[in-house]
């Protein structure tokens, strides 16, 4: 067997091994990147707070109409009681009473805008909770995918490092070396298979006598272009 294909099958482990390990990275990162449920947290503490402050505003402006209107009763008490004789106490005690009146009608349009108020932050709040919820659901689901992807790309690393270690064994240590100088300077790619007459990868066309070479396992043929081991399959 040629060592340029011995090289090239050792490329072809490599890359798979090089996608596999960049797939678990990738998968590690996504199982801690916790940005979406935290986005979800933060929303639903938000809303919640806003209905805290709306249910506050709400109660005190409860208060304060509860209060008006026991005022204004007891205005209204005196007002009807027949204990007041005094017209100027008596005139005093209906404008007073009108005055309530008036003011708690004001209250009141206040009250139903920050009930209205308050049931939408109760909506919007259990829209963020349904959020959260769904949320988490999904990344349930979508950790335990990527937990099973996983655990299969680690044993198939382990297949792909024990056939590695296997290839190494058919290639000398000087041409192993050659490849991890051109694999690291070629981003990668350092056989390049030969097609229609010259290097798959640049295209640079061969000589007769080179694809002869490349053709035979007397030794390896390097493009004249690109500088990469050739190989034809």
């Amino acid at each position: 067997m040629s060592e340029s294909l011995n090289l090239f099958r050792l490329q072809k482990l490599d890359s798979e091994i090089d996608q596999t390990r960049s797939r678990l990275e990738e998968i590690i990162r996504a199982l801690n990147d916790d940005r979406r449920l935290k986005l979800a947290h933060q929303q639903h503490e938000k809303a919640q707070e806003i209905v805290r402050k709306a249910r506050i505003k709400l109660k005190q402006i409860e208060h304060k109409v509860e209060t008006q209107r026991i005022k204004r009763k007891a205005s209204q008490t005196s007002l009807f009681s027949g204990k007041i004789k005094n017209p100027k106490e008596l005139q005093d005690l209906q404008m007073e009473s009108e005055a309530l009146k008036r003011y708690i009608a004001q209250l009141e349009d206040e009250q139903l805008e920050a009930m209205i108020d308050h049931e939408s932050t109760e909506e919007k709040c259990q829209a963020a909770e349904d959020n959260l919820k769904q949320v988490k659901a999904q990344l349930v689901q979508e950790n335990a995918a990527l937990i099973g992807e996983q655990s299969k790309l680690k044993v198939s690393l382990k297949r792909s490092l024990r056939e590695r270690e296997a290839a190494l064994q058919s290639i000398s240590h000087q041409n192993q070396t050659l490849y991890l100088q051109l694999r690291e300077r070629k981003r990668g790619v350092a056989v390049a298979s030969v097609s229609e007459g010259g290097c798959g990868i640049c295209g640079q066309a061969l000589t007769p006598a080179d694809l002869q070479t490349v053709r035979s396992s007397i030794g390896l043929v390097f493009c004249s272009s690109c500088g990469r081991i050739l190989y034809e399959g």
